[in-house]
């Protein structure tokens, strides 16, 4: 899509004013949370715009963006490098109380406009100086990485089953499970245009950090049972190549009864029966580089 041919438009949340730096964890966590995007930046010029869209008015200010303190990743994404970028901040009166030219503040907003420059709302702006300054910049980055795993911590929560290992074959669905689930009442396996068209993908484990059910031990073969089909349904759940090694979150409660009770039925296989599992969610497959693997077993061995 063009730049300047795509608006975001979203409901403002509750606004606060913040000029100091000594707030609780519980309102920085709410700011973090309740905003896309959170960053410090220099005020240009206060009753300004660089908007087509928007003219300058008493609401309205220029920001030069210093540093992206917390973001939405989908945002983030569509924005590219915010750094050095001018913004069009749209700030309530409760807002802008002490505010000029050439100050420095933590700007928590929303995206309202994306034209060939980008326009937000302000949720809440924190002044700060000094000290303070510097010991709120190290809570938000805290709070921010928080906010960030958090779909990691979920997921690490909820798995039961988490592997290293290859992928080894990835192969359609077996004829017995495909009749069957053609069968299920609703359909939707015959003619959603959004249907999975599931496949599976035989992966051999090499280690084994967390199984719920004690099963599972280094050199066994699994299923990941996965979509083949990518689209609006399905282009954020985990794709499996043969070959591909990392860390899998696999899980036996991410499907409705009847499509669990058939998909992941156990399977022989070498002589024995095999589990299966799905791997639905973003956060289903990381890297098994080292950060990242400690990171998710300090998750695991922190009980939720």
């Amino acid at each position: 899509m063009p730049r300047g041919a795509c608006l975001f438009l979203l409901i403002l949340g509750c606004l606060i004013t913040a000029t100091r730096a000594d707030v609780s964890e519980q309102e920085l966590q709410k700011w973090v949370a309740d905003s896309t995007l959170a960053f410090t930046g220099n005020i240009v010029k206060m009753r300004a715009s660089n908007l087509v869209s928007i003219n300058p008015q008493d609401d309205t200010m220029i920001v030069r963006v210093k540093k992206v303190e917390s973001g939405n990743q989908e945002a983030l994404k569509k924005f590219g490098s915010l750094e050095g970028k001018e913004l069009t901040v749209i700030a309530k009166s409760t807002l802008r109380a002490g505010l000029g030219k050439d100050i420095s503040a933590v700007f928590f907003v929303d995206p309202l406009v994306y034209e060939t420059n980008i326009g937000v709302t302000a949720n809440v702006i924190a002044v700060a100086s000094g000290k303070t300054a510097q010991d709120f910049s190290e809570r938000l980055r805290a709070e921010a990485l928080r906010k960030s795993e958090a779909p990691l911590r979920s997921a690490v929560d909820s798995a039961d089953l988490i592997v290293t290992g290859e992928v080894e074959t990835v192969r359609p669905l077996p004829s017995n499970k495909a009749a069957h689930l053609e069968s299920v009442e609703s359909s939707w396996e015959r003619f959603s245009e959004h249907r999975p068209r599931w496949k599976e993908a035989l992966f051999k484990v090499r280690t084994v950090k967390k199984d719920t059910s004690g099963g599972v031990k280094p050199g066994d073969v699994i299923i990941i049972v996965l979509p083949g089909l990518r689209d609006c349904m399905w282009n954020e759940s985990p794709t499996v190549i043969v070959g591909r090694t990392g860390i899998w979150l696999l899980h036996k409660k991410q499907l409705v009864e009847k499509e669990a009770g058939i998909l992941l039925q156990s399977e022989e296989f070498d002589g024995r029966e095999i589990q299966s599992y799905t791997a639905l969610a973003p956060a289903d497959f990381q890297s098994d580089d080292p950060e990242n693997s400690e990171r998710i077993q300090r998750m695991i061995e922190v009980k939720p």
